[in-house]
Formats: structure tokens, C-alpha cells, sequence
């Protein structure tokens, strides 16, 4: 597991244990709009969380970090991805939620971009990249309104209520 033990601004950034699973578990299931940004249409269970924890805690180029608030303690958020396997100037963020309670604050944002700077003064990474399901305008939108840019589309390759749609992946270049 890469490991992200973060703190900065009014978050900590911190790996996920298995004892957090159901918390993570929560988050992941608690809208459609959740599931729908992380490509499911259905809830995940926990047999779901547990193997996606265990695939990362055997990787060494994987995170997989839950986002809280400093001053209430509780985990507002989630952050999983990777450094590139062959090219670790790049890095991956594969899933990445706020709680709906915190959602339009602006935390989305404060969040991407303390990960953003972690990942460059820590691994020297200069391209940070995403993807997201063509139709989920939303994200789309918030991935740009941060700096992301269109890089390419991966035509039907996600199932969604038995349609397959496309995924857009995104990039953004890390300035120093």
C-alpha cells in the first residue's frame, strides 16, 4: 500500500483500516449520486469494500485514504487510486466521494488539490488523471472546474442498468 497520512488545512488525510471498512462502506452507498460517480448502479457490500481494501493493501502503488474533517473527527470523504505502474510521473485517482452532507463547500476541491501537491512533493508526479462516466455531467463539470482537461474516451466500457457507456478520462498537468 502507498501510503497518505496527510494533514493540512482542515483535513486529515489518512489510510484506511479495516476497521473503518463499514464507515467507507457508508459513504459509498449513501446516494446514487455516490455510486453513479464510481461507477456502480447498484450498492456495493461489504464484501465489495473489503476486497477493494485488500487488492490495495498488497499493491505498493495504490492508496486508499479516508478524508476527515480535523475538528469534528469523522470521515467526510474517500480517496483511492495509484501511481501509474509505467510511468510514476503520473497518478491515478480511480475514486474519490464527499459525504452528501458536504458536498457544494468547496472541501472537493481543497481535497483534490492538497493530493495534488502531496503526490508532487512526495513523488515527484506531474500528471494527475481520472475518469469519469460520460454521463455523469456533474462530475465531469467539477473534474474541469478544478483544472482537468479532456485527454480521451474509452467508448462502451462501463455497465450501467445494463447499458454500456463511455469513460472519459481526464487529465491535469502538476505546475510547480
Amino acid at each position: 500500500m502507498l501510503s497518505i497520512n496527510l494533514d493540512v488545512e482542515d483535513f486529515l488525510f489518512k489510510d484506511i483500516s479495516k476497521e473503518e471498512l463499514d464507515l467507507v462502506l457508508n459513504l459509498y452507498n449513501e446516494s446514487y449520486d455516490s455510486m453513479f460517480a464510481t461507477g456502480k448502479d447498484k450498492d456495493l457490500s461489504f464484501d465489495d469494500i473489503k476486497e477493494k481494501y485488500l487488492e490495495v493493501l498488497i499493491n505498493s502503488h495504490e492508496y486508499f485514504s479516508g478524508i476527515y474533517l480535523k475538528n469534528k473527527k469523522e470521515m467526510i470523504g474517500v480517496i483511492k487510486g495509484r501511481i501509474d505502474y509505467d510511468d510514476d510521473e503520473k497518478f491515478w485517482i480511480s475514486s474519490f466521494l464527499i459525504g452528501k452532507k458536504y458536498r457544494n463547500e468547496g472541501f472537493g476541491k481543497r481535497c483534490i488539490d492538497a493530493i495534488i501537491t502531496y503526490m508532487r512533493e512526495t513523488y515527484d508526479v506531474k500528471i494527475a488523471i481520472v475518469g469519469v462516466i460520460s454521463t455523469n455531467t456533474s462530475g465531469i463539470s467539477f473534474w474541469q472546474n478544478i483544472g482537468f482537461n479532456y485527454s480521451r474516451t474509452i467508448n462502451q466500457f462501463i455497465n450501467l442498468n445494463n447499458k454500456l457507456v463511455d469513460f472519459i478520462i481526464m487529465k491535469k498537468t502538476i505546475s510547480l
